[in-house]
């Protein structure tokens, strides 16, 4: 199978997909997928239940593949990506209810011990322009779904990570929100040492999404 990116010849890849196989017992997800994550922003598109999602948790290191692996610049060749480097990668299931029972102030201060590029004047700018200064301190289950999203948000773009995760980040957002993580998305696409990328049923318009990734044809379950 084909690498599906289209990279900049001048910027090196931060992470290879190498004959990466997955499946969900008997029914395939990925078989032989290759491809490269670049620095700047990456679309993942495709419709539903064409891998999007596995894709985030296998570059995450959430689930293993069955077969194949990923390579990333910042480790040996031999290593996977394991807890030890796992704070080079920021990745929330926004579905996740882990972090419920802790307010979202809580949830900023583990991700600030972290990861060591964590801003806190991002995170201050991202808090006043998501409308999330008046839910900080409120247990995250009594949150709505898009405010809860817009925690998971904010903290992805103040950590700094080397390889941020994101899966349909618009969903349940006000429109004042989805400008603000517009404007923070195409500030991911500028940067030249960092990856973000961005799982989606289509382009955001207004973004200027470098790469892209089409999944459509290569899984048949999420």
């Amino acid at each position: 199978m084909p690498e599906l990116a289209h990279p900049n010849p001048a910027a090196a890849p931060l992470a290879r997909v190498r004959d990466l196989c997955f499946s969900y017992g008997a029914s395939p997800v990925f078989t032989g997928l290759n491809l490269s994550i670049f620095p700047g922003l990456t679309l993942l598109h495709g419709g539903e239940s064409c891998g999007k999602t596995s894709l985030l948790r296998l570059l995450a290191g959430a689930v293993p593949p069955q077969k194949g692996g990923i390579e990333w610049r910042w480790l040996d060749p031999a290593q996977a990506l394991d807890p030890a480097v796992a704070p080079s990668v920021y990745w929330m299931d926004p579905r996740d209810a882990q972090h419920d029972a802790i307010p979202a102030r809580a949830y900023f201060d583990l991700l600030r011990a972290r990861h060591a590029d964590f801003s806190q004047a991002d995170l201050d700018a991202l808090v006043q322009d998501l409308g999330l200064a008046e839910q900080v301190d409120k247990p995250m289950y009594m949150l709505s779904t898009g405010s809860k999203r817009k925690v998971w948000l904010a903290g992805a773009f103040a950590s700094h990570c080397r390889l941020t995760l994101l899966d349909e980040p618009f969903a349940a957002l006000d429109q004042r929100s989805i400008a603000c993580v517009k404007t923070w998305l195409n500030r991911a696409a500028q940067d030249t040492e960092r990856a973000c990328v961005l799982a989606d049923y289509e382009a955001p318009q207004g973004v200027a999404c470098g790469h892209t990734l089409g999944l459509a044809s290569l899984a048949t379950r999420v």
